[in-house]
């Protein structure tokens, strides 16, 4: 179970000091993945607790029928509903594992993301427009920067730094697929540094829908062996999801 399911588990269930409470609201606010993770832990801890509520008022009602009309199979039947519940509740397990390991790709990504990627530097010697599309994207303006990365991508002189930054506009949008065939292109141009694979993968992580988890893993594999760009960040992230 991850560090971070643990802590919010903490907080619900009153393990918090005051001081570690306060901190935890205070990420709630700033963090939108977090939140998104409170919120997601909320939403599978009330749909388990009204799932056994109400296998056992059927339970109930069932038992209670079974005991007024007794026949040879009652514990028979009492058996078999015990064994379904049991299912279910395994069902229900696997289900939340699953949502841990995804919520924990998407929190690493995320992270990195915050840490590195909310706000782009100003390189010396880009274009002017080049320039103008950062500035857009570090003020959050992504159609603005869109609009000035896309023609960029079409001149052998910008086209390298125009799709990465072009795809990082996309992914900060939540513009995942658009995001990815930048980052794709990016990756096939011969570069003596090249972060498209780095970046499809913490794309996929960021996104972490159906087979994207393992994608992701996969790239990251790839980037370690080759020792791509990123292949320190990737050992690092590779075991945690």
């Amino acid at each position: 179970m991850s560090d971070s399911i643990n802590y919010i588990d903490n907080y619900f269930t009153g393990a918090l000091s005051d001081v570690e409470k306060s901190d935890f609201e205070k990420r709630c606010a700033a963090d939108q993945s977090f939140a998104k993770e409170v919120a997601e832990y909320i939403s599978m801890r009330d749909a388990i607790n009204e799932y056994l509520k109400q296998q056992k008022r059927e339970d109930f009602t069932t038992r209670h029928q079974e005991l007024s009309t007794p026949s040879n199979s009652t514990k028979i039947i009492v058996l078999k509903r015990i064994a379904y519940l049991a299912a279910a509740c395994i069902l229900l397990t696997i289900g939340w594992f699953s949502f841990l390991r995804h919520s924990k790709s998407q929190l690493i990504a995320a992270n990195y993301i915050s840490d590195n990627l909310n706000t782009l530097g100003l390189n010396m010697g880009v274009s002017d427009s080049l320039q103008m599309g950062i500035t857009a994207y570090n003020s959050k303006s992504y159609m603005e920067a869109e609009r000035l990365f896309k023609p960029l991508t079409h001149h052998p002189a910008t086209a390298p730094e125009a799709i990465k930054y072009l795809g990082l506009t996309y992914l900060a949008d939540k513009q995942y697929e658009a995001a990815l065939k930048n980052f794709d292109q990016l990756a096939s141009m011969s570069l003596y540094i090249n972060p498209g694979q780095f970046y499809k993968a913490l794309t996929l992580m960021e996104r972490s829908e159906g087979t994207d988890r393992q994608q992701a893993k996969k790239i990251l594999q790839q980037i370690i062996d080759k020792k791509l760009y990123g292949y320190q960040q990737a050992n690092n992230w590779i075991n945690q999801f």
